[in-house]
């Protein structure tokens, strides 16, 4: 009975982590990504697989000043902004008074945010390349905005 019980908790507990790490491929869901609302550009924010990205904390992510999701290793999200310059800091860096990421968005543009590990601590990049940065993102699973920013896919 208390092998049962052992292997049940186990198996339990595998499935929980296991569950953790699921999500669609970019890949798989790219095309059912709902068109841009006119007047309306995209941003995509991804951190690729790191050897030591699991080990570092995942501090939330903020547009002008309102948090959007929160970087995990393996995983993007995307949020849609009016057309215009945004800016884009972690929670860190807002509370250690540094300058935000500056990121022009034109209508019916999408813009790519690297997340980088440097340091121990996620530093955000503009993707100058759209084909560098589909290719990264080709391999990673999506993680979903904010709750309020979530797309709702359907995979």
């Amino acid at each position: 009975m208390k092998n049962w019980i052992k292997l049940s908790l186990a198996a339990l507990g595998a499935a929980t982590l296991l569950a953790g790490c699921a999500g669609p491929r970019y890949a798989d869901v790219s095309a059912k990504i709902s068109a841009l609302e006119p007047g309306e550009g995209r941003i995509y924010f991804y951190q690729p697989k790191t050897a030591n990205g699991g080990k570092v904390g995942h501090p939330a992510i903020l547009v002008d000043n309102v948090r959007v999701g929160k970087s995990k290793a393996g995983h993007f999200f995307f949020v849609d902004r009016q057309a215009g310059t945004v800016d884009v800091i972690t929670a860190t860096d807002r509370k250690e008074r540094k300058d935000p990421l500056v990121v022009p968005l034109a209508a019916g543009q999408t813009q790519y945010v690297r997340v980088d590990i440097n340091g121990g601590k996620q530093v955000l990049r503009l993707e100058e390349s759209a084909d560098t940065a589909q290719q990264t993102l080709s391999e990673l699973r999506y993680w979903g905005a904010g709750h309020r920013e979530r797309e709702a896919l359907r995979y």
